[in-house]
């Protein structure tokens, strides 16, 4: 976990939290195993009922804990999270963040294509050669094939989340 992610966990914590909660952090340390079990639930207990009291005190949005992003990054918060989960969920995670690299993917070859097509307005034809090219520089037509050559850029599980986005619409 790096220093922002760990800032933003203590930012929270203090948030809602008191000294003397604090100081009885501290004291936990001292006392005998059976007053500790009771006085980590009091501390729990006066945190949460802390927080309720702020919130009726502050209705506001919470803003003290970390800059609010512009727009939601779901990549970045996937890798924000990865210190806290189990090994099942840090694989979870993961596929979330490769179908979402394959999806900006996507965008990007599209608009490039897109911006081919304007470009090269007899693009169209090379488009439809995208899923059966064997040579990615030569179409039907013997001309440059830029979505072959494109399309061979990418590894068999980014061509199937290609097509499977509707990767094929540009040969229309």
């Amino acid at each position: 976990m790096d220093s922002n992610e760990h800032n933003k966990v203590i930012a929270f914590d203090t948030l809602f939290c008191t000294n003397h909660i604090q100081m009885l952090k501290i004291m936990l340390s001292y006392m005998d195993n059976q007053t500790q079990k009771f006085m980590a639930v009091f501390i729990k207990f006066l945190e949460l009922n802390y927080t309720i009291n702020y919130f009726k005190r502050h209705p506001f949005p919470l803003c003290g804990c970390a800059e609010k992003e512009n727009s939601p990054d779901i990549f970045k918060m996937c890798s924000d999270l990865l210190p806290y989960c189990t090994e099942k969920e840090k694989r979870q995670l993961e596929q979330i963040r490769g179908i979402i690299q394959s999806m900006e993917m996507y965008r990007e070859m599209s608009k490039t294509m897109d911006l081919m097509k304007d470009f090269m307005p007899d693009m169209s034809t090379f488009a439809g050669n995208a899923s059966n090219s064997s040579d990615a520089f030569s179409g039907n037509d013997g001309g440059f094939d830029m979505m072959g050559m494109l399309m061979n850029m990418l590894t068999p599980e980014q061509k199937q989340m290609f097509e499977m986005f509707g990767g094929n619409q540009h040969a229309e």
